[in-house]
């Protein structure tokens, strides 16, 4: 049976899922301390939420307190708002999910790791292109 990638093409592929999901999951957890901590800042609520206007994130979660920070935002309620994009850049199972595939594929050889693999692939894509639209 042909597999859909071969060799250097499937393995830079599982290589670069892994260490894009590993990164997206570090990167959130910092986001998701910062929060907890009460130092919820416009970085912290878009890349969660995937709301990237700032009208938007005050319309949303109200207006920001001292220093622009939204200190009364908790996980809970940015999660209950969260768009596609907050999914895709800062959801730890969908990460999670995405090395699995890039271990998996690395560890069997059959068209339909190979899909997933290409799927988890895209995800990241999808991460990364929500993250250059988030705000500066």
């Amino acid at each position: 049976m042909r597999t859909m990638l071969s060799g250097l093409t499937l393995i830079s592929v599982a290589l670069t899922v892994l260490l894009s999901a590993f990164v997206r999951l570090v990167q959130t957890m910092q986001l998701r301390q910062r929060v907890m901590a009460g130092r919820t800042s416009v970085r912290e609520l878009s890349e969660l939420s995937g709301i990237t206007d700032a009208r938007d994130l005050q319309d949303i979660f109200g207006p920001p307190g001292m220093n622009r920070i939204w200190g009364h935002v908790t996980l809970a309620t940015i999660e209950a708002k969260r768009r596609l994009a907050g999914y895709l850049m800062a959801d730890s199972r969908l990460h999670w999910t995405c090395i699995a595939a890039g271990l998996l594929a690395l560890l069997i050889s059959h068209w339909i790791v190979q899909l997933v693999l290409i799927v988890a692939a895209l995800v990241q894509i999808g991460a990364w292109i929500s993250a250059l639209q988030l705000p500066k």
